[in-house]
This record gives structure tokens, sequence and C-alpha cells, in this order.
């Protein structure tokens, strides 16, 4: 079974909310997870301009796309967040929003 892509946002002045994130989720998962931190620090081609006071991960997320060469899916996540329940739930349901994605486009196109 492949690992679920999860994206976790990371900013240094909240590390300890990200580590309690990334164990939530571990700690929750009946499918195995792989973790991947958007920290700034790792892009070392990607520059923040934005100075609007907010948390480091705020605009990064963006960039779970090209992370994952624009295939496939993946979850991101706040790295502030907890995570109560089971995330193999959540990512269960990404085909049911493509079908109904899918379906949407049917009727407008009809």
């Amino acid at each position: 079974m492949k690992p679920i892509p999860i994206f976790v946002g990371y900013d240094p002045r909240e590390a300890i909310a990200y580590h309690t994130c990334v164990n939530s989720i571990i700690r929750n998962s009946s499918q195995p997870v792989a973790i991947v931190p958007v920290a700034l620090n790792l892009f070392g081609d990607y520059s923040e301009t934005h100075t609007d006071g907010s948390n480091h991960f705020i605009y990064t997320r963006f960039l779970v796309p090209y992370l994952c060469d624009f295939t496939g899916h993946a979850i991101f996540i706040d790295g502030d967040m907890i995570v109560r329940g089971d995330i193999a739930e959540l990512w269960a349901m990404r085909n049911a929003c493509l079908l109904y994605t899918s379906d949407a486009a049917d009727d407008l196109t009809r």
C-alpha cells in the first residue's frame, strides 16, 4: 500500500505545534503516511516576499502541485492543526470529489 502524501506547513515559530500535528496524523492513521514538511528553508529557489505578518507557510501551500510534479493527489494541512480522526478517511474521498467535479462539468456542457 502506497503511503498517503501529506504536506504539513512548518513555521519555526510554531515548531511544537508542527510536531504535535504530525504526531496526531501518525497516531490516528490506519494507513501509512509520508509526511513532508513545507518549510521555507527547504526551498532554495523560492523566496517569500510577502510581509503580511502571517505564518511562513501561508503561500508555500500552493507549491504542493509543483512538489508532486503536477501528478496524483496529496493533502496539505497547516502545521498548527490537530488531526483527531483517521486521515485515511479523508484520503478515500479524493475520488468521490473527482466524480462530483466530472458530473458537474458534464451538466455544464449539456
